[in-house]
């Protein structure tokens, strides 16, 4: 073809790789559909947050701040991957920040001195002086005093990777997925957490029969 002839719109189209980034349009989720997925998946996302920040009720605010951030990344997303996958980063993301925050308030003294919590406007008592530093209390998840300190005793990762198979009977490839941890990291957690809890709860049980038997 004559460099100076001009290119017809179809010429110009064939010339174009079919591979080309720019010309390749994602699909983007509507928000019906980012909507839809996210209802499906907000029990494990707000797993994810509980066991990261260890409070139920901020956790659900930990999951509507993660699902904002998500949604303003959602060109991000390819259909046809994980949403779970995609969406619990988001929310692991956002726990750990506040957790951060929770730890940073707490450690802080007010006026150069430590405070005492009825000067931050918390009661001695009120379970979120406990929640604050990023504990479980027995309140809060309706579980029995003792099964909440063992689960305060793990770390961030397996008590996340325990609550997610408990709690929300999820498969061990999702919550690699999810926690991106390898496959066999999140049942070796979930393997260590329950002994580690039927340890401590054996224990404590057969304290407790010593002392009624004394």
């Amino acid at each position: 073809m004559n460099p100076t002839t001009p290119m017809t719109p179809a010429a110009r189209a064939a010339a174009i790789p079919a591979s080309t980034p720019s010309t390749v349009q994602r699909a983007v989720f509507s928000r019906d559909e980012f909507a839809r997925e996210f209802a499906a998946t907000s029990r494990a996302m707000w797993c994810i947050a509980a066991a990261v920040i260890g409070d139920r009720s901020r956790a659900e605010d930990v999951v509507q701040e993660a699902a904002l951030a998500a949604w303003q990344k959602i060109e991000e997303f390819e259909p046809g991957t994980s949403f779970l996958a995609w969406m619990g980063k988001f929310v692991r993301y956002t726990a750990l920040n506040e957790a951060r925050r929770r730890k940073m308030r707490a450690a802080a003294p007010l006026d150069g001195v430590d405070a005492p919590a009825s000067r931050l406007g918390v009661q001695e008592d009120d379970p979120r002086s406990v929640t604050s530093r990023g504990t479980v209390s027995a309140e809060q998840t309706g579980f029995d005093d003792h099964v909440v300190s063992a689960l305060n005793d793990l770390d961030e990762t397996a008590r996340a990777c325990l609550l997610l198979r408990t709690v929300h009977d999820m498969a061990y490839r999702d919550i690699s997925l999810v926690l991106d941890v390898p496959e066999g990291t999140a049942m070796s957690h979930v393997h260590r957490a329950r002994k580690l809890m039927r340890d401590q709860l054996a224990e404590h049980y057969e304290q407790t029969s010593g002392r009624r038997s004394a």
